[in-house]
């Protein structure tokens, strides 16, 4: 029979910790003396309810609002740069931005 690496009481501590998150794991992992990896695979091996960390978005107007903002300030008719929208949306900020 193989070593357990969580003890009943490691597990105990776990499923009273819920909801887990990114953070709380390392927390619990340096109490329980394993890594915050291995306390985030062990939740969700147990079921338990954990919080991935979001990873925050850009927010700002989509491609093709931004691309009708330039074909209105170029003096362009809307469908005239079409597929213009495909170029990434540094490249269409730069683009706006430098209308002059």
């Amino acid at each position: 029979m193989t070593d357990k690496n969580y003890t009943d009481e490691m597990v105990a501590i776990l499923s009273a910790a819920q909801p887990l998150t990114f953070e709380s794991a390392g927390v619990l992992g340096k109490q329980l003396d394993r890594t915050q990896r291995s306390v985030i695979s062990k939740a969700k091996s147990l079921g338990l309810i954990y919080n991935s960390k979001t990873v925050s978005k850009k927010r700002g107007p989509s491609k093709t609002v931004m691309v009708a903002s330039i074909e209105k300030g170029l003096g362009f008719n809307v469908g005239d740069l079409a597929g213009l929208e495909k170029a990434t949306s540094a490249s269409l900020d730069r683009l706006f931005e430098n209308m002059a």
